[in-house]
């Protein structure tokens, strides 16, 4: 198996994992089950970061799949998945600026 694709799984399950404390943590803050501020902090703060990295990777990788598989890979298409690719760093760099 390429490394790549070893990247592209590791990336599914760490945005899976993320998922998964992100409904926790949210559904911790509006019931208080445990510690809301805690749940509050992981949820707004130190979740983002891994999970956009995980989902940036995961799904440019699947787009770039599936549009070879369906034999649309040309200029066009990789040109809106580099579009693609850059907005989603953008938006993991300003959440970076604005709230670090």
């Amino acid at each position: 198996m390429k490394l790549i694709s070893k990247l592209d799984r590791i990336a599914a399950w760490i945005l899976l994992a993320s998922f998964i404390t992100y409904m926790l943590s949210g559904l911790d803050t509006v019931k208080r089950i445990l510690i809301p501020q805690l749940s509050s902090l992981i949820h707004l703060q130190y979740l983002f970061i891994p999970a956009q990295i995980a989902f940036a990777f995961h799904t440019t990788y699947a787009i770039h799949l599936a549009i070879k598989r369906w034999n649309l890979w040309n200029k066009i298409s990789k040109t809106l998945l580099f579009i693609y690719a850059s907005l989603n760093l953008v938006v993991l760099v300003y959440f970076i600026i604005a709230f670090y």
